[in-house]
């Protein structure tokens, strides 16, 4: 086969006589890529290079272009802007906004000096991939949403690609935390302070989320039912599901909020059914009483609840044997409480749609994914097949009956095909271990 003259190869492209092979390397390619002793195909494979090279170049040369054009303004001042008018528009609570304005320093300290318009992709990849994997899902949303706003309101020139569109985020870890059995929570509840013990009782009857749980006011208790307001993250979720959950007292309950009416006079009166009675009075309790963060010195904050259970949990991992080959992160936490009374409202019959009402749930499949793992489903069967293997010489011998039944009072009958009853074929339904 011959070979193009060496004097007319496409630019970038090279032969090496000593290897009689040819070589590519273009500006943007770490090193040369070795294409082959064959000369037209190795300069087919420079001409498409070249192309797809010409274009990369051309796409960056039009995002300066744009940047210098459009006077785009720097990446910090636009997402600063941008999360303000997000956390004041969609009327974000103050723990949310607080994230949100972390992943903006984070994305930042990365990308703040640089124009709008000059930011692609590989910038992007940057300055989210050394975040963890479900930071990284966090902050493309987040970016997302900024760049179509960006785009929108002409920060970023709409005749370019939006860069989130190809960015890759790290796939999230599976999830590593178990859920709880009742000897878990039976084994918490016993070494946990009597205040704590109120908000497992609540919580394993009610399953409510930890916020609602120290939300909880005498004030809450009408006419022997407990009416609960559901606090959520946003606008939208605050409107699409019910704002207030109205539940029976079971008498555990009753019991806690008895107890908790003679201790809340002993701490001057908390309004709060979930309240303590604190070793000290601390400047941090003071400030936080006096900025309006905490309404009395009594109450408990959501954060001081799952630190008081994580230490309680501890107290039991070392005194009993129930959570025996969980380690780190595989432990159950307090909102485990809440997926096993989903599970145990489930295993006492009732509907999905009940406790999707119960849980305050817009979409039933998040109610299924709490009582997942809690149990395997177990299918009895009652069959064989009507065949058996000799021993003594191969071959497939036909038996008598063609079906077997285990029956609980013998230990087993050979019934024929047509003398089973309808009752027999559905005698063992599923069922739970």
């Amino acid at each position: 086969m011959s070979r193009p003259r060496l004097d007319k190869l496409p630019r970038y492209l090279e032969f090496n006589s000593r290897t009689r092979c040819y070589y590519y390397k273009n500006p943007s390619m770490p090193r040369k890529a070795r294409l082959g002793q064959d000369g037209k195909k190795a300069v087919e494979l420079a001409k498409t290079m070249n192309a797809k090279f010409r274009i990369q170049v051309e796409r960056e040369a039009t995002r300066l272009e744009a940047a210098v054009d459009f006077g785009s303004p720097r990446f910090d001042t636009a997402l600063h802007d941008f999360v303000e008018r997000y956390i004041a528009d969609y009327r974000l609570k103050s723990t949310t906004a607080a994230l949100l304005r972390q992943r903006q320093e984070r994305l930042c300290r990365q990308l703040g000096s640089l124009q709008v318009a000059t930011i692609d992709t590989k910038l992007l990849r940057e300055a989210i991939g050394e975040s963890s994997q479900f930071e990284q899902s966090k902050m493309k949303t987040l970016l997302t949403r900024f760049f179509k706003y960006a785009k929108s309101n002409g920060t970023y020139p709409s005749h370019l690609a939006n860069p989130v569109d190809d960015l890759f985020v790290d796939p999230t870890p599976a999830k590593q935390r178990q859920r709880m059995t009742v000897a878990q929570f039976q084994a918490v509840y016993a070494v946990a302070p009597q205040w704590l013990k109120w908000l497992m009782t609540l919580a394993f009857h009610l399953a409510l989320r930890r916020v609602d749980l120290v939300g909880l006011r005498f004030d809450d208790v009408v006419d022997g039912r407990i009416v609960s307001p559901i606090r959520k993250t946003d606008t939208n979720a605050r409107e699409c599901e019910a704002t207030s959950v109205d539940f029976p007292i079971h008498p555990d309950v009753q019991r806690v909020i008895s107890d908790s009416r003679r201790s809340s006079l002993l701490v001057g009166r908390c309004p709060y059914i979930i309240h303590r009675k604190a070793e000290r009075r601390t400047k941090r309790a003071c400030n936080a009483v006096s900025v309006g963060r905490m309404e009395h010195p009594a109450q408990v904050l959501p954060d001081y609840a799952t630190k008081a259970f994580k230490r309680a949990r501890q107290i039991a991992c070392e005194t009993t044997n129930a959570f025996d080959g969980l380690i780190g992160r595989q432990l159950p936490t307090l909102h485990e409480i809440r997926a096993l009374s989903s599970h145990l409202y489930s295993k006492a019959g009732y509907e999905v749609s009940a406790v999707q009402d119960l849980m305050a749930h817009t979409d039933p499949d998040m109610t299924r994914a709490y009582q997942k793992g809690h149990a395997r489903k177990v299918l009895r069967v009652d069959m064989m097949l009507p065949f058996s293997i000799e021993g003594d010489r191969p071959g497939v011998k036909e038996q008598g009956a063609a079906y077997g039944i285990e029956c609980p009072e013998q230990r087993q009958k050979k019934f024929s095909e047509n003398f089973l009853t309808e009752k027999q074929r559905s005698r063992y339904p599923l069922v739970f271990l």
